[in-house]
């Protein structure tokens, strides 16, 4: 057997089996991916509410937005440890304080006035999605390999097509050449 051919059946096994073993981890981001895309028609998120119309220099200062949302008496919540993350929403005016158990506070930006306790579990989305949830050790070994296996999957393929198509431009010169 020829190298290139040799190459070319070594190309498809591994095609074959990274397709095979890393379609779980693709999946997985990519099903989590879409119900991110879709979390407000599930009712997997709160929908963004809206605060009184001001300028962000008249928002209330953080330590504040922290306070109003950790005394909301929400289960597991007791201090900031608890908190996720805090985004501001300019357009909104409003603060969005997301906890770690999957509970989620509006707050107005400018008043303080809280807006939503509602349970938001895009949270739990987002830390499954990026790896985050399962820790670092999967975030930066596993889904580096499906990184870099996405890559060699990319270039197995493109040289599975590419072979037979060179093979048969270079057979058709040569009956042509002969031909002559």
């Amino acid at each position: 057997m020829s190298k290139a051919m040799s190459l070319y059946q070594f190309s498809r096994k591994v095609h074959k089996w990274s397709g095979l073993i890393l379609s779980v981890v693709f999946m997985f981001v990519a099903v989590t991916g879409l119900l991110l895309v879709y979390m407000i028609p599930f009712g997997v998120a709160d929908e963004l509410r809206m605060g009184k119309e001001a300028s962000p220099s008249q928002s209330i200062p953080m330590d504040e937005v922290v306070s109003i949302a950790t005394s909301q008496g929400l289960p597991s919540v007791s201090s900031v440890e608890d908190i996720f993350r805090i985004e501001y929403r300019p357009s909104a005016n409003v603060y969005q304080v997301r906890f770690n158990n999957s509970q989620s506070v509006q707050i107005d930006a400018s008043t303080g006035k809280v807006l939503s306790t509602n349970p938001d579990y895009s949270t739990f989305l987002i830390t499954l999605h990026d790896g985050s949830f399962f820790g670092n050790w999967y975030r930066y070994s596993l889904l580096t390999m499906a990184g870099l296996s996405l890559i060699l999957l990319s270039f197995s393929g493109y040289y599975m097509v590419g072979f037979p198509l060179y093979k048969r431009l270079k057979a058709r010169k040569k009956a042509r050449d002969l031909e002559v």
